[in-house]
């Protein structure tokens, strides 16, 4: 116990800055919870940067009021650009050692900073990662995509660098798991690494889903990381106005430009390419869960999901993705997918909402 408090005391003696970035549009149902939970942070060393991406309720209210009592939020207001230029804005704003990024209708523990920090300066990492709960109406659901604590360094940080980009192997047996490692959220950034490698969020107009993208950029240049299995973050899995709960008729577009982004960036490295067909393969989930929220006819989305399925990418990671390590039903998933198995797709599709 006093090796503990001695480690939080010598953590609060060194007070690095922690710029806390919330991208917000019209979230004014859930943005309370998620700025009690920010100002309430046992590390209280941080600042807040509320960016305002023109809301059309009474989110920026609800902003000034907390702003008024609360001096270390900053509110940035600008017209409508999107969730990408909302947090570059942030970044662009920030004056934080470390940068942690949190979505306006989630919220985190109260101890998320002073944990993170307290990992940060004792690892040396350029970055710290952890665990979430998905949160329901009625119910919570931790997520253990971490298992264990662990440090990754020289002789293992181009492990965790392939981990981000795609599974291999064991790892498809999980594709639930696909994009929880992969978010903006649920990590501490040492803030130099991303403005002085001029890193930023690429519009989700352009690529779909703008996190893998990022992380692919920033991990390039860590050197050492930190995985804790900490659940620090809350997600809400309920807010109907979430991005993730609406069609978008350009997605397989636009992840087409996301994939082709990418293979640009990894495309000398053939166990990175390897892991990353083995994603745009089980993007095929995605394709399916969108289109079945699209209310045209089954006809039309059996159209687009073949077109998509049958683009030079796709069809590439189709065919060599490894089918042994899937449970059956994610078999029948991707089986179906492999040999366009259209209608049975759309059926699994609507099986997984």
């Amino acid at each position: 116990m006093a090796d503990e408090f001695l480690s939080k005391q010598a953590i609060m003696m060194e007070n690095p800055l922690v710029s806390i970035i919330v991208p917000i549009y019209s979230v004014s149902e859930f943005l309370p919870q998620c700025l009690d939970s920010l100002i309430k942070q046992s590390y209280q060393n941080i600042e807040i940067i509320a960016v305002n991406d023109g809301s059309t309720d009474n989110s920026l209210e609800i902003l000034n009021q907390y702003a008024q009592e609360y001096p270390l939020i900053k509110i940035i207001s600008q017209p409508n650009a999107g969730l990408s230029a909302a947090r570059n804005a942030g970044i662009a704003s920030s004056k934080g050692e470390y940068l942690c990024f949190v979505d306006s209708d989630d919220w985190i523990d109260i101890h998320t900073c002073l944990r993170a920090i307290e990992i940060a300066q004792k690892q040396n990492v350029d970055i710290v990662c952890w665990n979430y709960i998905k949160e329901y109406r009625h119910n919570s659901m931790p997520v253990h995509c971490i298992k264990t604590n662990e440090l990754y360094d020289e002789s293992n940080i181009k492990q965790l660098y392939r981990r981000i980009v795609g599974p291999i192997k064991e790892e498809l047996a999980f594709p639930q798991y696909l994009d929880s490692l992969s978010t903006a959220w649920g990590k501490l950034y040492k803030s130099r690494l991303i403005k002085e490698n001029n890193i930023f969020f690429i519009s989700t107009k352009e690529i779909g889903t703008e996190d893998l993208l990022f992380n692919v950029e920033v991990f390039k240049y860590i050197q050492r990381a930190y995985l804790m299995t900490d659940h620090l973050n809350h997600y809400r899995k309920y807010n109907s106005t979430s991005l993730t709960a609406t069609y978008k008729p350009n997605l397989a577009i636009q992840w087409t430009n996301l994939q082709n982004k990418i293979l640009t960036i990894i495309e000398h490295d053939e166990e990175l390419k390897q892991a990353y067909f083995n994603r745009i393969a089980l993007s095929i989930i995605g394709i399916g869960l969108n289109e079945c929220v699209s209310k045209d006819s089954l006809t039309s989305k059996k159209q687009r999901i073949y077109k998509y399925l049958t683009s030079k990418n796709s069809n590439k990671a189709l065919q060599q993705l490894e089918l042994t390590y899937f449970p059956i039903h994610w078999k029948l998933f991707f089986g179906s997918a492999k040999y366009h198995y259209i209608w049975i797709l759309i059926f699994n599709s609507s099986l997984i909402l």
